[in-house]
């Protein structure tokens, strides 16, 4: 079924938008013609381009290329025979490759980035590769270790500290090092772009004295490097008007050297293609540039296909052409004739990315996650987390372009790939449906609903008819402010959708900014723009914020003369806080009353839209809204969209949301068409009445019953499917108890939800910490799966000083204090400082109950140390410290210091906190104080692969109740692996475990046991051979006489020793012996458990105490009677457990060592040969060693004489 084309009637306008679109059957457009005489026969429709050049650059982005291949990545021919990437490019006309280039895409250990991990030698690499495929060359130098773009331009780690005019000298220098890389190999460099969307900034560098430099110091290597290359500026947002005109100019004020103004240009945001050409045009004609669409692409499905989420994947985000390789096609094509038609000027268009493909299937997600981890093939991995902390520190991941590549996901080129080519010559296809309209309705509160009589069949050779439409019925359910959803059909069958948006009545004027006269609205402070034509929500104007530096501002209006009510105000708002530090606030009032709420600042056409709560408003009244923001440098974003409506009474639409879902959930198939079609009819009315932001409550309850009675009237068709027991998730905090439920919910096929009692595993009791687990359970005689989640621990208890209340800090010392501060780091307190004289204090907290193990503790300040003023982070442990410096480095120049790793031993005891020794004026704040676990993870690949040998294991040849404990053991196990801090102590107890239930497993063939193995018991012979209990001895297992056993497993202190195999002789006696050696002294503590095919048998509990095993102290001599300094010493063990080596000690240095002969517990002797000692007194002593442990000797003074 074909989707649809989105369009907007309002009373004066209509606007037409294109959605998601597939197939319909029909004729062919054009008769089939060479590529000479006129357009092709394809599966795809593609209009010729008019007047397109022969030397038009068509391009593509592979830059991921490289980091594909290592994940296993294979590309295609058109046949599905694995192909070079680049020479099926060139078999699809196309000629040019753009690679982007990072400074040093890598962490400090050597790990990727992701995206590619394109630095100058991959970048070369990849152009060489493109060369040899006969394709050119576009260097993308970004100037930057990550992605840069409008709202990231991050200067290299490398030069992060310089000024604007060193970060020049080095952007010549690192461009033409790179670029003479390019050309000793041999790459065929056409163009050459200095910056990548360099709107606001290049290189870390604003402000355009600034940036001219960067783009001037790149232009320069170019020329000197490859002076034939053409040299390119990027940006983007074309569709802002006046913005390529200003950046032109600017380009020309400054005096920079490029021959190419290039755009992004992506259809999702960038607006209509006429106005890339009328912009980029008024570029070429008033400056005499060739310009370019640099990025362009577009989506063939809405589906994932690696399991990371892609940036497209909602048809309301790709409206302008159907999303379909169709779509793909004409989205390029259009783009292509958008850039054709600026006239000679207009050189060439990139597609952005065509190849990054996926290097799993999203059920493979886990490993994909290691591959882009591993690879760089991800769009960024955890590792970019240090250098771009705001974006990839969060999202990090895979491919979120799969959707949007050129080829699908196996590698084989999709038709769309084919439009470079197409264009040129035109291709036909049969005609089909790509497209059906959705149209939309705005209308305000109490107007008439009338829905259009027509919708829009758009076909795949560009042609549309409209043809009429039939509506749902249900539009007299549409009531109040809202979004309603009515579903139709077309007269020749194709299903369509309109939206009808009924707006509140807004008692605000100029509401959007789009009237010219905005006298209603008084704006005060900083850094706000009205009627801007930034990024509006709706219309063509907005209120634009922007400041270089800390702004506040505020934006109000009065409204008068209000019928009485209860009044709420909502907005809109996007843009970018610069980190948690911007606040933007909603606020309505009226007398005394007033409500607010804030606004979410979450990004580029992120749209927040929050609404206040309501307050009263009296007959003839008043009500004010107003906008407030107290935002940090750098922060942006626009306003639009601002209501102050009457609010209705809220009515409780709780149950009839229960009884949607509960819809949802019906097992469809196990009933009736007909009664499934009356349930489908009364959800269709709820849904339509939950979608009024005030429903009445006759609508509601209306609803309900109208629901209430469709499940009543379900018809079952066959027997009932079994129920579904429903997911159980469980998140505790780490040090809290983890109680899974006692019942769980169970699903009917009709949707209805009851509980039943739930037992769990055992293995809850191996959580210990953080991380995310898997604990099996039983209910309604089926399997059950809980998923508990612990989280971290907040071990600092109000690190950001926010409570007013008693705190748990202890603030020592002078001219320290806590308190409200328009300087916190985030939130609105912190410790603030200052003294007109030298100065010290500190600031503590003892945290108690830390889980045992490694931590780092970080606070961030800010301030005037005064040159010799020394702030630090505190960690105090038991006898252990950590500290480090945190820069004052001025006004609200925050940096945040992190102590080395501190270890955190049972005591569980931590001191947290910050010193400062201050000159006389220092001041500032700090704030933030966070403890976080940091060190080396303990290693679980052993017993991961213990887990996977487990796992693998065929336990069909085994008896039923030794198998039984291999899931238990293996569930137990994994919960170690899914720790995100395991201890050695749990890791080594999973593996014993995991080995004892190996070494348990019975086959079903061992015996012919008729009963488990009668008791047996254990002995020893420890000190019965020397009269010594030495540590070596023998334990033995006797079965006197009854049923026999096929194995016997031996444990000491509860830890598998040996599995012995047994002659099953039906009831005879069985011996077995396991030699032990070497055991220190202590308490040793003996089990045997013995088994058959019918089940197992455990000894009690043997002791044994170990007191000689180390050996008995020697005794020295020596035979030093002329004192002439050549003597020997001899080290006699005379009666004792014997050593098995030596070592002679002469004044604390080794001088002799070698091994003995142990025959307990008869003597020993070692001797050593001293000569040529100086005069005066030696000190000797002897070690005598063996496994249990080392004796040594009483000190022997040899004094020389001559």
């Amino acid at each position: 079924m074909p989707a649809s084309r989105a369009r907007r009637t309002t009373a004066v306008s209509t606007t037409t938008a294109l959605v998601l679109g597939l197939l319909g059957a029909g004729a062919i457009v054009a008769p089939a013609a060479s590529a000479a005489e006129g357009p092709v026969d394809a599966g795809i429709a593609v209009r010729k381009v008019d007047g397109l050049p022969a030397d038009f650059i068509n391009g593509v982005d592979v830059s991921s290329v490289l980091s594909l291949e290592a994940s296993g990545v294979v590309f295609r021919d058109d046949d599905g025979e694995p192909a070079d990437l680049f020479d099926v490019l060139a078999d699809h006309d196309v000629t040019d490759v753009r690679v982007r280039v990072w400074n040093d895409p890598f962490d400090a250990d050597g790990n990727g980035y992701g995206g590619g991990d394109v630095d100058v030698d991959r970048a070369v690499e990849i152009g060489k590769r493109a060369t040899e495929a006969g394709l050119r060359v576009l260097v993308d130098f970004h100037y930057s270790d990550f992605w840069a773009d409008p709202a990231k331009q991050q200067a290299p780690k490398a030069w992060r500290d310089l000024s604007v005019d060193e970060k020049a000298g080095r952007t010549r220098e690192y461009t033409a090092d790179a670029l003479e890389e390019f050309a000793d190999a041999g790459v065929d460099v056409h163009m050459v772009q200095v910056g990548n969307e360099t709107n606001n900034a290049v290189a870390g560098v604003t402000g355009w004295p600034g940036m001219s430099k960067i783009f001037s110091a790149g232009s320069a290597a170019v020329r000197d490097v490859f002076p034939d290359a053409l040299v390119a500026v990027h940006f983007t947002n074309p569709e802002t008007a006046g913005r390529y005109a200003g950046y032109a100019a600017n380009l020309k004020s400054y005096g920079v050297d490029y021959d190419v103004f290039a755009s992004s240009y992506y259809p999702f945001w960038h607006g209509s293609t006429a106005n890339l050409t009328s912009v980029l045009r008024q570029v070429a004609d008033t400056y005499d540039k060739k310009v370019m669409v640099a990025e362009t692409s577009w989506a063939h499905t809405l589906d994932d296909a690696d399991g990371h989420g892609n940036v497209i994947d909602l048809p309301s985000e790709a409206t302008q052409y159907p999303v379909s390789v169709q779509g793909q096609a004409t989205a390029v094509r259009d783009v292509i004739q958008a850039v054709v038609d600026v006239g000679d000027a207009g050189i060439g268009v990139f597609y952005w990315e065509p190849a990054w493909l996926p290097v799993g299937p999203p059920e493979r997600l886990e490993q994909n996650k290691v591959l882009w981890e591993r690879d760089g093939s991800g769009w960024a991995s955890s590792f970019a987390g240090g250098y771009e902390p705001e974006d990839a520190g969060h999202w990090y991941g895979g491919s979120a372009w799969d959707n949007q590549a050129l080829f699908a996901a196996d590698g084989v080129p999709l038709e769309s790939l084919n439009v470079f080519s197409y264009a040129r010559t035109g291709a036909v296809a049969p005609r089909q449906v790509v497209d059906v309209e959705d149209p939309t309705v705005t209308l305000t509160d109490g107007d008439e609903i009338v829905l259009p009589s027509t919708v829009a069949v758009t076909f795949n050779d560009g042609s549309a008819d409209d043809e009429t439409v039939e509506w749902s019925r249900d539009a007299e359910w549409i009531g109040g402010p809202g979004t309603y959803t009515l579903g139709g059909t077309t007269a020749s069958g194709h299903a369509t959708t309109v939206t009808v948006v009924i707006r509140p009545v807004n008692a605000l004027r100029n509401p959007g900014f789009e009237d010219a006269d905005v006298s209603m609205w008084r704006a005060t402070g900083a850094g706000l723009t009205l009627r801007s034509t930034d990024d509006p929500r709706t219309g063509t104007r907005s209120a634009h914020f922007y400041s270089g530096s800390a702004c506040t501002y505020t934006l109000r209006q009065t409204v008068t003369g209000l019928p009485a009510g209860r009044y709420s105000a909502s907005g809109a708002l996007q843009g970018d806080g610069e980190g948690n530090d911007g606040t933007v606030r909603l606020t309505v009032s009226s007398g005394d009353a007033a409500a607010s709420a804030d606004f979410g600042l979450d990004g580029w056409r992120a749209w927040s839209t929050p609404a206040t709560d309501a307050v009263t408003v009296v007959e003839g009244g008043t009500a004010t809204i107003e906008v407030t923001a107290s935002l940090p440098a750098g922060a942006w974003g626009t306003l639009d969209d601002l209501v102050l409506t009457r609010a209705a009474d809220a009515v409780d639409t709780a149950d009839l949301r229960a009884l949607v879902t509960r819809a949802d959930d019906v097992d469809r198939a196990a009933a009736t068409t007909g009664s499934i079609e009356t349930l489908d009819e009364a959800v269709r009315i709820a849904r339509l009445v939950l979608s009024s932001s005030a429903p009445s409550a006759d609508r509601v309850t209306a609803a309900e019953t109208a629901l209430e009675a469709a499940f009543e009237g379900l018809v079952l068709v066959g027997e009932a499917p079994a129920p579904v027991v429903l997911p159980v998730a469980l998140t505790v905090g780490e040090g809290e108890p983890v109680t899974l439920p006692a019942s769980v919910n169970v699903r009917a096929w009709d949707g209805a939800v009851r509980t039943t009692p739930a037992t769990w595993s055992d293995a809850v009791s191996w959580i210990t910490g953080p991380g995310e687990y898997t604990v099996r359970g039983r209910a309604a005689d089926t399997d059950v799966t809980a998923a508990v989640t612990v989280t971290a621990a907040a071990w600092v208890r109000d690190g950001g000083f926010e409570s007013s209340g008693a705190s748990p800090w202890t603030v020592t010392g002078t001219g320290a204090a806590i308190g409200a501060t328009t300087d916190a780091a985030a939130g609105a307190r912190a410790v603030s400082f200052w003294s007109g004289s030298a100065y010290r204090f500190a600031v503590t907290q003892r945290i108690e109950g830390v889980t045992p193990g490694t931590y780092a503790v970080s606070a961030t300040a800010q301030g005037d140390g005064e040159g010799s003023g020394a702030l630090t982070v505190t960690a105090t442990s038991g006898a252990r410290t950590a500290d480090a410096p945190i820069p004052l480095e001025g006004w609200q120049q925050f940096k945040t210091g992190t102590t080395p790793a501190i270890t955190v031993e049972s005591d569980g005891i931590l001191t947290v906190g910050v010193a400062a020794d201050l000159p006389a004026e220092a001041w500032g704040t700090v704030d933030q104080i966070r403890v976080v676990r940091t060190g080396d993870r303990v290693s679980t690949d052993e017993l991961a692969a213990q887990i996977a040998e487990l796992a693998e294991l065929d336990t069909a040849p085994y008896t039923a109740w030794s198998a039984k404990r291999v899931p238990a053991g293996l569930e137990k196990a994994r919960i170690v692996v899914a720790a995100t801090w395991p201890t050695a102590a749990d890791v080594d107890r999973a593996r014993a475990l995991l080995s004892d239930i190996r070494a348990g497993l019975v086959r079903a063939d061992a015996d012919t046991a008729t009963a488990r193995p009668a008791d047996a018991t254990l002995s020893n012979d420890n000190g019965y051979d020397t009269g010594l209990k030495d540590g070596d001895f023998t334990v033995t297992m006797n079965l006197w006489w009854g049923e026999n056993a096929s194995s016997v497993r031996f444990y000491e202190n509860g830890t598998l020793l040996s599995t012995v195999p047994l002659a099953y002789r039906g009831t005879r006696a069985q011996t077995a012996r396991v030699p032990i050696a070497g055991r220190a002294d202590g308490t040793y503590r003996y089990t045997a458990v013995l088994a058959n095919t019918r089940g197992e048998t455990r000894t009690a509990e043997m002791t044994v105490v170990v007191d000689a095993a180390a050996p008995g102290i020697p005794v020295l001599s020596h035979d030093d009677y002329d004192g002439d300094g050549t003597f020997t010493v001899t080290a006699d063990l005379w009666w004792g457990t014997n050593a098995t080596s030596y070592r002679v000690f002469e004044d604390g240095r080794v001088v002799a060592e070698g091994d003995l002969v142990a025959r307990t517990p008869k003597a020993q002797r070692a001797s050593y040969a001293a000569s040529g000692l100086s005069r005066g007194s030696h000190v000797f002593t002897v070690e005598f060693r063996n496994a249990a442990g080392t004796t040594t000797s009483k000190p022997l003074t040899v004094t020389v004489r001559r």
